[in-house]
């Protein structure tokens, strides 16, 4: 064997290894991208919560005395992320229902309260420290309400609709223990602009809707005319396959149009369970591997 033939063969032996490496490193790459391209599913939260709650209401339309009770609340919230890509934008919608009988100091008359709330809106959430949220944003609500005072014969009812621009603010902590993750939550809104309807006194809803009686009863609410501060505080611990909510509401509110005064106080302990899940369409059509009916 020849010089020139053992150091062609000695060239070879570091070539093969170096291209063995090449394409080692060629495979790893093409298949963390295709890991990477694989479809990534939206997980959305819903929470259903059921309270007691007590009661205070002044409606100088019915009466001048203030009403104060107790009441049945269930609440159903329901938020996930705006995008796959995008873990800082959030969409949230909220729906509450409220029961409530209330009397006067007297006792003498008694009042019932059903009241409907819907809202809707977007955090952007800061994440200045690990397992620190804090979500700014606004929510856009329609609130409907009814109370009805059986002692009053010519104006037993009153109406409470408005909609408004809610700022809103939320704080979320987790706990990490060795066993679960223990969620700490506090949420703030306030209303900033919006339109109520408010009554005049001496209208009937007779005279409104049957007569065609329209007067000033549409008004614009601002922070001028409308006070009103809704506040949430709520543990949730994973039990079982379940996260459950424990948590304690004050929604107090304030208004004042037509020369009249009104007030809504609620204050509620509540409980509740969360579900995690995702939601399919044809854009987004569900893996093979997963069962529907």
């Amino acid at each position: 064997m020849n010089k020139n033939s053992i150091n062609s063969a000695s060239l070879k032996v570091p070539f093969r290894g170096f291209r063995g490496v090449f394409f080692f490193f060629l495979f790893f790459s093409v298949f963390a991208q295709a890991e990477n391209n694989e479809p990534k599913h939206l997980l959305r939260s819903s929470n259903t919560s059921f309270g007691l709650s007590a009661l205070n209401i002044m409606d100088n339309y019915l009466s001048p005395l203030p009403y104060s009770g107790i009441g049945l609340r269930a609440i159903t919230e329901n938020a996930r992320l705006l995008s796959p890509d995008c873990q800082n934008l959030s969409m949230k919608s909220r729906t509450e229902m409220t029961l409530g009988s209330l009397v006067n100091p007297a006792g003498t008359a008694g009042m019932l309260f059903l009241g409907a709330n819907y809202a809707w809106g977007m955090h952007y959430h800061f994440r200045p420290v690990e397992n620190l949220q804090i979500l700014t944003g606004g929510l856009w609500d329609v609130d409907f309400g009814v109370k009805y005072l059986a002692r009053n014969v010519n104006n037993p009812v009153n109406l409470d609709i408005a909609t408004n621009l809610n700022a809103s603010v939320a704080v979320i902590y987790d706990i990490l223990t060795p066993r679960r993750i223990v969620r700490l939550r506090a949420a703030f809104e306030m209303p900033l602009i919006g339109c109520m309807f408010v009554p005049e006194q001496n209208s009937s809803y007779y005279e409104i809707f049957m007569l065609g009686a329209y007067g000033n009863f549409v008004h614009f609410s601002s922070l001028h005319n409308k006070q009103a501060l809704r506040q949430m505080y709520s543990v949730e611990i994973p039990l079982g396959n379940s996260t459950w909510r424990f948590g304690f509401l004050a929604t107090n509110l304030t208004y004042t149009a037509n020369d009249l005064f009104f007030r809504r106080n609620d204050h509620t302990i509540f409980v509740g369970y969360t579900q995690v899940f995702s939601q399919f369409s044809r854009r987004n059509p569900a893996p093979e591997n997963f069962i529907g009916f």
